[in-house]
């Protein structure tokens, strides 16, 4: 009996713990600030693509690139490119062939570019626990905005898990 009650008293301390210890993590990044670049610069645009492993072909224009660093990174881009600069950036980019045409979430952020609610067509698609060459796991999500015949604007997040 004695060593019924010790088990459960243990069991209570480790549950009660567990849970401060989430509910601590959770406090801790909503006070953390986070480091946020943003621009056009060669470096940062570096960074990300590096980072994501994500090739932007040269005839595509990059309009912005954030970076927001809480506990993991997450970068966006903004890309306008022709629909064959877009295909080449996600075959050279290894990204599957899985976009397809979709509403954006309301939740969805962009960084540059006319608003995706104004948008004919957007399409978009995801590689969910990527693994990038340097070892980083990630997603990856493309949306594209389908403006016209002509052109594209592309927004790409990676997201460290």
């Amino acid at each position: 009996m004695w060593a019924a009650w010790a088990l459960g008293l243990c069991l209570l301390i480790f549950v009660g713990a567990y849970g401060c210890d989430r509910a601590v993590d959770h406090a801790v990044d909503r006070m953390m600030v986070p480091d946020v670049e943003e621009s056009t610069s060669p470096e940062l645009m570096r960074e990300a693509t590096e980072y994501g492993d994500w090739i932007v072909p040269a005839g595509a224009e990059v309009l912005l690139v954030r970076r927001e660093i809480i506990r993991d990174r997450i970068y966006q881009l903004a890309v306008q490119a022709s629909p064959a600069d877009l295909a080449l950036m996600l075959e050279q980019s290894r990204f599957p062939d899985v976009i397809s045409e979709r509403n954006p979430p309301s939740s969805l952020g962009t960084i540059a570019g006319p608003p995706l609610a104004s948008s004919p067509r957007v399409e978009r698609g995801q590689q969910a626990w990527y693994t990038s060459s340097a070892g980083e796991v990630m997603i990856r999500d493309v949306t594209v905005d389908v403006r016209d015949d002509t052109t594209r604007i592309i927004h790409v997040e990676f997201r460290g898990v």
